[in-house]
């Protein structure tokens, strides 16, 4: 008897084991002691994961870099005259101003809980993250004019804080079944309780040894690529 090949049933693409490459940004709200220093921001980041299966299981790094909020603390004020404005080291008005920067990184472990019967990789996002974060006060002088902010000195004003920093996001994931088109989009929020890393302050004329507690609620959303392809089809022979 003679042999006929058939085709089993395409495996949707995402139903294995996956490594996801993230890229994210958001919407980065202080909370806490942060917020008596910086304003709503922006964060981008990314993450390299993970993805079990059948388990959906999630394992990965995190990396992010906050930037452009407002700044509360003016770490400049003592330099500044009536006007609040600050003169330069040419006899002119300094252009400076200040920026907020916060920078984290960290190891993220969770779970996808699939919402859907016909996409077991779409649904739930839950993840928990542990790991270190960094924010200081920048001071933008593109103009090289303040002669006070430059080198070693600069220390003396950026407030540089860091801390061991957990979190929280919760959100929906989607893979598509060919995995050409894959998102998340979610709330992280992130814990960090820190101290200052600087020996003195210039603008207080003091050492800040207060503990903080620095927490963000970011409103993220991201793009992901997955790297590792599914079973497809087999053939059969009988």
């Amino acid at each position: 008897m003679s042999q006929q090949r058939r085709y089993a049933p395409m495996q949707p693409l995402n139903e294995a084991p996956m490594l996801l490459l993230n890229a994210n940004y958001s919407i980065m709200v202080p909370v806490g002691d942060l917020a008596e220093r910086f304003g709503t921001g922006f964060s981008a980041g990314g993450q390299v994961e993970w993805m079990t299966w059948p388990g959906n299981w999630i394992l990965g790094i995190d990396g992010q870099f906050g930037f452009a909020g407002k700044v509360k603390e003016n770490v400049l004020d003592f330099l500044q005259d009536e006007d609040e404005n600050i003169v330069s080291r040419d006899l002119s008005i300094s252009q400076a101003f200040l920026q907020q920067r916060v920078v984290s990184g960290k190891i993220v472990v969770g779970k996808l809980i699939p919402f859907f019967e016909t996409n077991k990789r779409s649904g739930l996002r839950v993840t928990l993250g542990g790991g270190y974060q960094f924010h200081w006060i920048k001071v933008n002088d593109e103009l090289k004019s303040l002669a006070q902010v430059e080198g070693k000195y600069g220390t003396g004003y950026d407030r540089l804080t860091g801390g061991i920093l957990m979190s929280e996001f919760i959100g929906y994931q989607h893979i598509s079944l060919n995995r050409r088109v894959n998102f998340y989009a979610g709330l992280d929020v992130g814990q960090a309780f820190g101290k200052s890393l600087r020996s003195y302050d210039f603008s207080t004329m003091q050492r800040d040894d207060r503990s903080r507690v620095d927490v963000t609620l970011t409103f993220r959303v991201g793009w992901s690529i997955p790297l590792w392809t599914g079973l497809g089809t087999q053939d059969i022979y009988y």
